[in-house]
């Protein structure tokens, strides 16, 4: 019942009015536009289309008036406000209440927690300040300890120099000593493996002058076998593309074969229902005037 009344044009205690009579002509029946369209020889109006044109009159001006009375009796029963409207209202308070209650709940809760980081605060400041003095005390402990420590550091590091300078003294002179005897050696080292190595390019030079002969043959036949080859390789692709160019066009003969013949009983099938349908058709405008009633 209220989403009719929603959906109708009943707002706010305003009820429509019934229909009037000049929605359906009197002297013209329901089908009179259907009459129109249709040929003259097959329809024609009789007494009988316009008993039910007063009769369809009759059916809406009925549900005109039970419609308006409908309306009136939902206005007096409900009232302005409907009942949908009535309990959104109450949804909507109590809402409001639980809203005030889970608010006043909150405050208290919000009050408490602050106590707490109050009481939280406090005693990190009281930990806080006793971990600076016990700290104090150890960087003053701390600071004395390594006093002393630098202080032995600084003698031990004057024994060490003194000790280094006196070893670097004697590493000095045996140095010199051992560089001049490695001197002598690498020169020694040098000559003799220039006289090997000279021996030795003279004999490679001879050895690369014989095999440089030796390769300008092998490459002259290397060349020759290569030729051959490739012109046996190309004798055997030429005929190969041959058989494959004789394959192709025996191939796409087939094809334009196969299309005519496919294309042939397709414009014979075409042919054929074409025959048909014109034979349909005639037989058709055979039957129609047999088919009109007088």
């Amino acid at each position: 019942m209220e989403k009719k009344i929603d959906s109708r044009s009943f707002r706010d205690g305003v009820v429509k009015k019934p229909c009037s009579r000049k929605a359906l002509p009197l002297n013209r029946s329901a089908f009179s536009g259907v009459q129109k369209g249709s040929p003259r020889s097959c329809y024609s109006s009789t007494p009988a289309s316009h008993s039910w044109t007063r009769h369809r009159l009759r059916e809406l001006r009925s549900r005109c008036v039970a419609r308006k009375f409908l309306y009136l009796w939902i206005r007096m029963t409900f009232g302005r406000v409907t009942p949908s409207r009535a309990r959104l209202f109450h949804e909507q308070r109590i809402l409001q209440k639980v809203f005030g209650e889970w608010r006043e709940e909150w405050w208290v809760s919000q009050r408490e927690w602050k106590l707490c980081v109050r009481a939280d605060c406090h005693y990190r400041y009281y930990l806080y300040s006793l971990m600076f003095k016990s700290w104090k005390t150890f960087v003053h402990q701390q600071q004395e300890l390594r006093k002393g420590l630098q202080r032995a550091e600084r003698h031990d590091t004057k024994q060490k120099i003194r000790q280094a300078w006196k070893s670097w003294l004697i590493y000095m002179v045996a140095r010199r000593t051992k560089r001049q005897m490695q001197n002598t050696a690498l020169e020694f080292r040098r000559q003799s493996v220039l006289r090997f190595w000279w021996r030795k390019w003279r004999w490679r030079l001879g050895q690369a002058h014989a095999d440089r002969a030796l390769l300008a043959a092998a490459v002259k036949h290397r060349a020759l076998s290569l030729q051959l080859q490739a012109w046996s390789r190309w004798q055997e692709q030429l005929l190969n593309r041959r058989r494959e160019s004789w394959k192709v066009v025996t191939a796409v003969r087939h094809h334009q074969r196969w299309q005519k013949q496919r294309s042939w009983k397709a414009w014979l099938e075409y042919l054929h229902i074409c025959r048909v349908k014109r034979r349909q058709s005639a037989a058709s405008q055979v039957l129609e005037p047999l088919a009109v009633p007088n």
